[in-house]
């Protein structure tokens, strides 16, 4: 028998925690367990919100420009490519226990992928900067004190991926009972970062992938998984897989929607495509005939794709036995053959030194940040009074109001009224978090 054929029957047992404790699917030859994922996470509020969440590019008027959920729908395809890939070269080596086959491999991530943003606040990155800004200000006062540093930690190390972990176990569908109730391979395969906030400050880290109030939750998945180690846990193998899809659409797509705004040129594109595609395979000819740039660029991203795809899930395997021992350092990408590596690197410099460094987009990145500090000043110490049973101004009755659903229990504390706050304000959209920012300024209108 194949040394890793008993590990991958954890790790893709389509366990499900409920309301009643853990539950296995049955494996059906028609609607898989990892299908049923997919569909829960397609028809969740927090899922079609992403289309008016910010990629990269802020409130943009250009409908060829990507939001969170168009590109989470493209990490979903590339990751489920990857995913076929690398399942039939387990199969080949014997290590695919029945039922599953690679086809099942393909469904976990695209379930996984398909979540990786649903966490992510307003503005995308710029939001979690500044959700994270306003918090290490505020920990210093009195909404902090009777938080432990583990509880502290939580917030001034706000990030997007502990977010969605909530929003997938927590918050959708079965609120504070389950939430989505995915199965644990593809939970398993969404978590980058396997430790809480504290835990990743002691690594000199601020990247991590549950809060506190989860950190049981994530302990039983993982320990059912088999991903609990000596010194912690470690990660799905798949969820290397899956880091390695968005990393490869972003990089392409970024450069795609910056041309198309006029941030960077096609020859900017085609400059960076040297790196990966030989000239015949980038069918110079062809390109030629085209009639636009976002044409040429999107025959480009086709072929380039097809290329990093298979090298990628070459790299899987070659790195095969220190992903399944765990001891396989940052992310796949980084062992990549030399043309891919070659590519991801020009078209990280692409994006330092000219998408980030747009004028536009800085300006925008920056009045983020009093977005969220008219957001957060209201809402933070509503919930902390309103928790700690003290007397409120009409404005925090108000805002407790305009939370519903998502306001504190009086019996959750001030930990918990800062989750709270989070579930709503990451839960935004860029249109609605501006809308009500304005209004808390007194600026009535939406445009």
């Amino acid at each position: 028998m194949s040394a890793y054929r008993e590990q991958w029957e954890r790790l893709l047992t389509p366990r499900r925690k409920t309301a009643e404790g853990q539950r296995q699917d049955a494996m059906d030859s028609v609607r898989t367990p990892f299908l049923a994922d997919y569909d829960r996470i397609v028809f969740s509020s927090s899922f079609r919100r992403l289309g008016r969440k910010t990629q990269v590019h802020p409130l943009v008027r250009n409908d060829h420009i990507h939001n969170r959920l168009t590109h989470s729908l493209e990490v979903s395809s590339v990751g489920r490519s990857l995913g076929l890939y690398v399942g039939e070269e387990l199969r080949l080596r014997g290590d695919l226990p029945e039922p599953f086959t690679p086809e099942h491999i393909g469904q976990i991530i695209q379930a996984a992928s398909l979540a990786h943003d649903i966490g992510n606040p307003p503005f995308g990155h710029a939001g979690e900067e500044a959700i994270r800004d306003w918090f290490i200000e505020a920990s210093k006062g009195e909404y902090f004190r009777e938080l432990s540093p583990a509880a502290i930690a939580d917030f001034v190390c706000f990030d997007g991926n502990a977010q969605g972990f909530r929003v997938i176990n927590t918050l959708e569908n079965n609120k504070d009972r389950g939430g989505l109730r995915l199965t644990f391979p593809v939970i398993g395969t969404l978590v980058k970062y396997p430790c809480t906030a504290y835990d990743a400050q002691g690594m000199g880290k601020c990247k991590f992938n549950f809060y506190a109030a989860e950190q049981a939750l994530f302990a039983e998945m993982f320990t059912a998984l088999g991903l609990k180690g000596a010194t912690g846990f470690q990660r799905h193998p798949l969820s290397y897989l899956l880091e390695a899809a968005d990393d490869i659409c972003y990089r392409i797509i970024d450069m795609e929607d910056a041309r198309e705004l006029g941030i960077i040129s096609y020859a900017d594109i085609t400059a960076v495509m040297e790196h990966l595609l030989l000239s015949e395979e980038r069918d110079e000819k062809r390109l030629q005939t085209m009639d636009s740039d976002r044409r040429r660029a999107g025959m480009l991203r086709t072929v380039a794709m097809g290329r990093i795809i298979v090298s990628v899930a070459h790299t899987f395997m070659e790195q095969y036995a220190n992903i399944m021992s765990g001891t396989l350092e940052n992310g796949l990408l980084e062992y990549a053959r030399e043309d891919v590596a070659g590519f991801m690197q020009a078209a990280k410099s692409v994006f330092d030194e000219k998408i980030m460094n747009d004028p536009q987009k800085t300006a925008l990145e920056i009045g983020t940040y009093s977005l969220y500090r008219r957001l957060l000043d209201v809402f933070v110490p509503a919930c902390f009074h309103y928790v700690h049973g003290a007397p409120m101004s009409y404005q925090e009755t108000r805002a407790i109001t305009l939370m519903g659903a998502n306001a504190p229990d009086r019996k959750e504390g001030a930990y918990g009224a800062c989750l709270r706050v989070l579930d709503f304000v990451a839960g935004m959209t860029d249109e609605y978090a501006t809308f009500i920012s304005r209004q808390f300024s007194g600026t009535s209108g939406r445009g």
